[in-house]
């Protein structure tokens, strides 16, 4: 099974190879949505905004986690919906295997200049 990262483990790699990698900072900047599915080998959500900035010799930035308001998550009801998992009534079947699942995350920390992430 694969190992699940938290956000900052996920962040640490990312600042970690555009510390060392001009390459893969100078793609991160210009296309970070892009640059992380490739890092992850997975497909972020359409509505997902993703932004970098880079700070510089008299400017830090802090980042503040998104707060979640009341009404803005999903019922229990909803929550049973998504969570149910996969039923296929008319073959009987309540199982399946994950054998030929394709994505998850790919904790590769190295990075080669010969693969464009532009």
């Amino acid at each position: 099974m694969a190992e699940i990262l938290t956000r900052d483990e996920i962040e640490e790699i990312v600042i970690h190879n555009a510390v060392n990698h001009s390459e893969y900072r100078n793609a991160l900047l210009k296309n970070p949505k892009k640059v992380i599915e490739t890092q992850l080998n997975n497909k972020l959500p359409e509505s997902l905004d993703v932004k970098v900035v880079q700070e510089t010799g008299d400017t830090i930035y802090l980042r503040l986690p998104h707060v979640i308001t009341e009404g803005s998550e999903l019922s229990d009801s909803d929550l049973e919906q998504v969570a149910g998992g996969k039923d296929d009534a008319d073959s009987g079947n309540t199982t399946y295997t994950c054998n030929n699942a394709t994505g998850g995350f790919n904790t590769r920390n190295e990075f080669s200049s010969e693969v464009s992430l532009i």
